[in-house]
């Protein structure tokens, strides 16, 4: 016991990086056990020596620096954060570039970085991909959403470092607001992980066994649980119109989708309950009201395909099932999360349809919640953007009024400028992106779509909008670094951006 008490708490004081590769190999190990359950063997041994490889470089690596003090700083933290993103999956490829033998090498390392940061970009067709790959990117995904969730609450939130406290309005105790020791952000990581990984793993058992319950396979259910928790949106082996769960199964998959809509939902689980988190929610509040605003505009469109229907309760099911598979695709859609409705009419006709092509990259460029695994600009920056429009919309009707000095007013001059520095950077790595991908032989349309969907991290907007798979495999291989970087970019930029002007206003 002794023994096992002295692991953990070295394992504990060990940078980062290495601690995500030693669980990143355990992960390896566990795929090596359900492919040999299913008697896929050849999967399970190369996911075997590829952990147990794994396993030895990390153990020479501990041992090689055993007499050297290696605690982190915030700034070490994340630095080690964006190179995990980057580097990682060089190594989380390997097992897929074996099996698939005909694939480059490049080609894995970008499926694993679409993995790794909840985009779920496909690069591979679907008939290429066996039972443990399909499970491993989800896996992978699943490991990478855990990850974002761990990095918002020990990187984003302690001292103020990254603004997260500024955007989120929230009052954090003063005694807080200090740089923490090495030896502090070292526990704060092992406490809050301690705190949050069994209840992102109850959640997605949870999600799991409601899922079969209400008939679809263990497996699909268990890929499902996995992007619904990690917003990555992987397919399964079944499509949702044959996945025999039908609407109830889609209505739980939307009630576990609110996790990526407001961080106040995880907050419950780790604090008291209030009711006032979700009264005054402002990211719940604009998120929902996005999604059936969108949902109503879609429907109208669908009334005309139901006023043929000479049974009036055929047609009271037929509008509401196009009502439901609209508000389930535009909520998945605004999660960046992907998943389409089997009852959404759009998924036929989105193709030839501008005005959904441009209500789904506007729905993933808005995003999820802050400190959540969604992706996109974010509903708490729209929505002090707004606050500040409609600030400034008061000002030049009534230029004589005077605002007071408040707390209030100069937390939301912060924000406003915190949010439109974020916005701005945002648009300009959207063009940046979409210009180099258009050099590189691609049209404009898909080079735009291609860029919001790594920079949103939603990579089944991809599929949907008509884009092809094989599209991805056959561009050039510095396009695909610049899908990689734009995806870890994507993922990421709320990190490094917050926490570079948040240091320089405190510097100031």
């Amino acid at each position: 016991m002794n023994l096992i008490t002295k692991i953990g708490k070295s394992f504990t004081y060990l940078p980062l990086f290495f601690q995500i590769f030693a669980v990143a190999c355990s992960l390896m190990l566990a795929l090596a056990v359900y492919g040999f359950v299913i008697s896929s063997f050849r999967e399970a041994r190369i996911f075997l020596y590829s952990g147990l490889t794994g396993f030895l470089v990390f153990a020479l690596i501990n041992l090689a620096t055993s007499n050297r003090n290696l605690k982190e700083s915030g700034l070490t933290q994340l630095i080690s954060l964006l190179l995990l993103f980057m580097l990682l999956p060089l190594f989380l490829a390997f097992p897929c570039w074996i099996i698939l033998s005909d694939s480059s090498f490049l080609d894995s390392y970008l499926d694993m970085v679409g993995a790794f940061t909840t985009t779920g970009l496909s690069v591979f067709e679907d008939d290429l991909l066996t039972r443990p790959i399909r499970l491993w990117r989800a896996v992978i995904a699943w490991f990478g959403g855990g990850l974002i969730w761990i990095a918002a609450f020990v990187i984003l939130l302690p001292a103020g470092r990254s603004g997260f406290d500024v955007l989120s309005n929230k009052n954090i105790n003063p005694n807080v607001k200090r740089n923490l020791t090495l030896n502090e952000r070292s526990l704060t990581l092992a406490k809050i992980s301690k705190k949050l990984i069994p209840i992102y793993i109850g959640l997605t058992f949870f999600l799991w066994c409601a899922l079969i319950g209400l008939g679809t396979d263990g497996y699909t259910s268990l890929i499902r649980a996995f992007s619904i928790l990690s917003t990555s949106g992987l397919p399964g082996p079944v499509e949702f119109q044959s996945d025999g769960a039908g609407f109830f199964g889609e209505f739980v998959m939307a009630i576990f989708l609110l996790l990526a809509l407001s961080h106040n939902i995880f907050y419950t689980f780790i604090r008291e309950f209030s009711i006032k988190n979700f009264k005054f929610d402002k990211e719940m509040r604009l998120g929902l009201f996005l999604v059936i605003c969108i949902t109503i505009l879609l429907s109208f469109k669908d009334i005309s395909l139901i006023s043929s229907e000479s049974n009036l309760y055929d047609s009271l099911v037929s509008g509401l099932r196009f009502i439901w598979g609209n508000f389930f695709t535009v909520f998945s859609f605004l999660t960046t999360n992907g998943y389409v409705s089997a009852y959404w009419s759009g998924v036929i006709h989105s193709i030839n349809m501008p005005h959904i092509t441009t209500i789904l990259l506007g729905l993933c460029l808005f995003g999820g919640g802050v400190a959540t695994t969604a992706g996109g600009i974010k509903l708490l920056r729209i929505s002090v953007l707004f606050s500040a429009f409609s600030k400034e919309t008061g000002k030049l009707l009534h230029p004589s009024s005077m605002a007071g000095l408040s707390l209030d007013n100069k937390i939301l001059e912060i924000s406003v400028f915190t949010a439109w520095i974020f916005f701005m950077l945002f648009i300009v790595s959207l063009a940046v992106v979409t210009v180099i991908l258009a050099m590189f032989g691609l049209l404009f349309d898909e080079a735009l779509v291609l860029a919001v969907a790594c920079l949103t991290t939603t990579g089944p907007l991809i599929e949907v909008l008509g884009i092809e798979t094989s599209l991805i495999s056959e561009l050039s291989n510095f396009a695909k670094v610049v899908l990689a970087l734009s995806m870890v970019l994507g993922r990421l930029e709320i990190l490094i951006a917050l926490s570079v002007m948040s240091s320089a206003l405190n510097r100031d």
